[in-house]
C-alpha cells in the first residue's frame, strides 16, 4: 500500500518533533498499516560501523543512539551527520544498551555490564549517575511520567527473581516486581513499554502481556495472538497515544509485528517487514535498515489508522 502524500505539519504531529524536521519525504512500504514519513542516512564515517542497540529522538532534534558493541553513545544531527561519540571516559558507561527521555531535556542511559544508570544533558554532560544494585544483567530502562525509572534485568541472582525494578529519578530504590517465568523453557528476556504511569511487559517465554497501572495499583493481562510461535519477541513499543507494537524476529531474518490497542484489542496481526523498529517519538516509529556495503538508514513511520480507530 502506498504512503500518503504531502508534508507532515506541526498541527498533524502535535509538536515539531525530530521526525517532522528530518529531510525530504521518501516513500516505503511497511506491510499495509504504516505510512512512511522520512528516510535519513546515518553517516558513520570511513571505517566506522553503527550498531543500534537503542534509539532516542531528543527534544533538541538530535538523535541519540546506544551502540553497545562500540561501548559508546553516538549523537546524530537531524540530517544524519554524527555530532558526538561519547565513550566510557565521557559517560562512565561500559556498555550502553538502552535509552529513555527524562523531563524532556535529559537522557537516561543504562549500562548493560555494570548495573548503573547515567543521566546526561543534551550537550553530553553527565548530570548524575547511580548504581542499580537490585538489577541482574540490565537490559532496558523506561521512564514513567518523568517521576520514576523502571529498569529491566534478567531476574536471576541478587534480583530475587524479579525482572522490573523501580527507582526515583534521583536513584533511590523503590520496589521490584514481575517474576521471571519458570516453565522449563529457555530463560529468555523481558521487554517493556510505558504510557504515563502504565507499564506494559512481555517475556519471550510467555504467551501474554502484563499491564501494570502503577497509579491505580492494578495489574491486568491479555494474550498475544498471532506472531508468538512463528517468531521470537525482540521488542515492545508504545506511542504517545497508543497503540502497542510487539516486534518478533523470524528465523529468515525478517520481522513480524502485532499491533494492539492499549486495552489489548488486536488492531493488526502478523504484519511482515524487513524493517526493525528501534524506538518511538510521539506518534512516530523509528526503524533502521542496513544495506550491504552502505550507511544504515533511519526510517520514520506512522500508523495509517486514525486515532479514533485505536483503542486507548
Amino acid at each position: 500500500m502506498e504512503g500518503t502524500g504531502g508534508e507532515v505539519t506541526d498541527q498533524q504531529v502535535g509538536r515539531a518533533g525530530w521526525a517532522a524536521r528530518a529531510g525530504p519525504r521518501v516513500e516505503f512500504e511497511f506491510g499495509a498499516v504504516f505510512t512512511s514519513v522520512r528516510a535519513v542516512p546515518l553517516r558513520t564515517g570511513r571505517g566506522d560501523r553503527l550498531c543500534v542497540s537503542d534509539l532516542l529522538a531528543a527534544a533538541s532534534g538530535r538523535l541519540w543512539i546506544a551502540d553497545a558493541p562500540a561501548k559508546a553513545l553516538k549523537v546524530y544531527s537531524p540530517q544524519g551527520w554524527i555530532v558526538q561519540a561519547l565513550d566510557r571516559e565521557a559517560t562512565g558507561l561500559r556498555r550502553p544498551v538502552s535509552l529513555t527521555s527524562l523531563h524532556g531535556r535529559w537522557i537516561a542511559a543504562l549500562d548493560g555490564l555494570l548495573p548503573a544508570v547515567a543521566i546526561l544533558d543534551e550537550s553530553g554532560r553527565t548530570v548524575r549517575r547511580f548504581r542499580t544494585h537490585e538489577v541482574d544483567r540490565p537490559v532496558q530502562v523506561c521512564c514513567l511520567s518523568d517521576r520514576r525509572l523502571a529498569v529491566l534485568g534478567s531476574g536471576w541472582g541478587r534480583g530475587a527473581g524479579k525482572l522490573v525494578h523501580l527507582y526515583s529519578t534521583g536513584g533511590e530504590y523503590i520496589e521490584s516486581f514481575f517474576g521471571e517465568p519458570r516453565d522449563g523453557r529457555s530463560a529468555g528476556r523481558a521487554y517493556a513499554a510505558t504510557m504515563g504511569e502504565t507499564l506494559y511487559l512481555a517475556h519471550t517465554s510467555t504467551d501474554s502481556f502484563a499491564v501494570y497501572d502503577l497509579e491505580a495499583d492494578a495489574v491486568l493481562s491479555f494474550p498475544c495472538v498471532a506472531a508468538r510461535g512463528v517468531g521470537t519477541l525482540r521488542g515492545l513499543f508504545a506511542t504517545r497515544c497508543g497503540p502497542l507494537l510487539a516486534l518478533y524476529a523470524r528465523d529468515d531474518g525478517d520481522y513480524l509485528y502485532d499491533i494492539y490497542g492499549l486495552d489489548g484489542t488486536p488492531i493488526a496481526l502478523g504484519v511482515p517487514s524487513d524493517e526493525r523498529v528501534v524506538g518511538v517519538e510521539g506518534p512516530f516509529f523509528y526503524s533502521v535498515h542496513n544495506p550491504p556495503g552502505g550507511d544504515p538508514t533511519l526510517r520514520v513511520w506512522k500508523l495509517r489508522f486514525e486515532k479514533n480507530d485505536i483503542a486507548t
